[in-house]
């Protein structure tokens, strides 16, 4: 190699690798709210109920009515809400409890993510596979689930945290729905090895328990609710502070208004993980942008590239942004591209002129 050929780093790649570096710290963070506190101290009510029925089956008693059986905490939210993040970092935070984190050997929580579509069979099937058994021929649906309670036991498995629930559910008949609650109740009442549930999901699974009597019982609810201008406003400003001053380590070059914030919870639909993420999302505009400090626009550059609006139906930037339906921006960018089209021409009819 000769002395001219010295390998020297380009800007460009020291900029990327800082970029990358700070999206890292910023992706990291999580923003607390005060609903995490009330899911805490319902996940610690869950696993004082676990506890206190393992010391008695420790002492060599019976355990008869409340104590003989699982109970359930149901953690309910729109999509975007944050409460899957917030139960994962609970999870972490309660390792010494399951024995080992999350889906470790020796943990006594599983955690999996029901698929979509759904069947019973299938919650099965990923409830084994998490549990180390690979399902090579295809089972029976009892067949299944026996084997899963056997699993359960013999991997020493307590608690059992099944997120996006609905899937299971939502497009099941009657039939299939009562089947899927009468397994889960087989989970909490099994005499020789009870299991707590969690399970998280959209709203709409909260009819799911509240329609069975004995389920409700069991059951405990935790709501990630709609953000609201008047009642996480200052919350929400403070966050968005925080994320870019502390974290990112940037300036802030945009109003923290109430207008401003009441922009940014329509945008999110009123869910908080959404919320952060525009912040998250518009950091990196900025770093894109190679500025120092986020500004409206980037929160506006975020928006777009999120849903491919035109600024009229930016959130960020239109006059009457209220009326926009944050939902369906996807889909009246495509009605607007299609509007500009030119229209299609009609074709002449052909007069047919024989035996005429």
């Amino acid at each position: 190699m000769n002395d001219t050929d010295i390998c020297i780093e380009q800007p460009e790649v020291t900029e990327r690798v800082s970029r990358v570096e700070t999206m890292r710290a910023v992706l990291r963070a999580y923003i607390g709210h005060s609903r995490d506190q009330l899911l805490e101290s319902e996940l610690d009510r869950l696993i004082e109920s676990c506890e206190l029925s393992c010391s008695i089956d420790d002492d060599h008693s019976s355990r008869v009515g409340r104590l003989a059986e699982g109970r359930i905490l149901a953690v309910t939210g729109k999509p975007g809400a944050g409460k899957t993040r917030s139960l994962e970092r609970i999870f972490r935070l309660r390792a010494s409890a399951w024995g080992a984190p999350c889906n470790h050997e020796g943990s006594q929580l599983v955690s999996v993510k029901a698929p979509s579509p759904c069947t019973l069979r299938q919650l099965g099937h990923t409830l084994l596979k998490q549990l180390g058994y690979r399902v090579e021929r295809d089972l029976r649906e009892n067949v299944v689930w026996d084997m899963v309670r056997d699993r359960l036991k013999l991997c020493n498995v307590r608690y059992v945290h099944i997120d996006e629930i609905q899937h299971a559910v939502d497009t099941a008949n009657v039939n299939e729905v009562q089947k899927v609650r009468d397994t889960l109740k087989g989970l909490l009442q099994q005499s020789d090895w009870p299991v707590w549930l969690i399970l998280s999901g959209k709203p709409s699974f909260a009819s799911f328990i509240e329609n069975d009597t004995q389920l409700k019982r069991r059951s405990r609810f935790v709501h990630f609710g709609d953000l609201h201008l008047e009642t996480d406003g200052q919350f929400l400003a403070k966050a968005v502070r925080g994320i870019i001053t502390k974290i990112a380590k940037m300036e802030l070059d945009a109003p923290l208004d109430q207008p401003f914030v009441a922009r940014l919870i329509h945008a999110a639909g009123g869910q908080l993980g959404i919320a952060i993420e525009f912040v998250q999302d518009a950091i990196q505009e900025a770093l894109q942008d190679q500025a120092t400090a986020v500004s409206l626009a980037h929160f506006a550059q975020a928006y777009e590239a999120r849903s491919g609006c035109t600024a009229d139906r930016n959130v960020f930037t239109a006059e009457v942004w209220h009326h926009i339906d944050v939902s369906m921006a996807l889909q009246d960018a495509h009605n607007d591209a299609h509007s500009a089209d030119p229209a299609p021409m009609k074709e002449k009819k052909v007069r047919d002129r024989r035996n005429k």
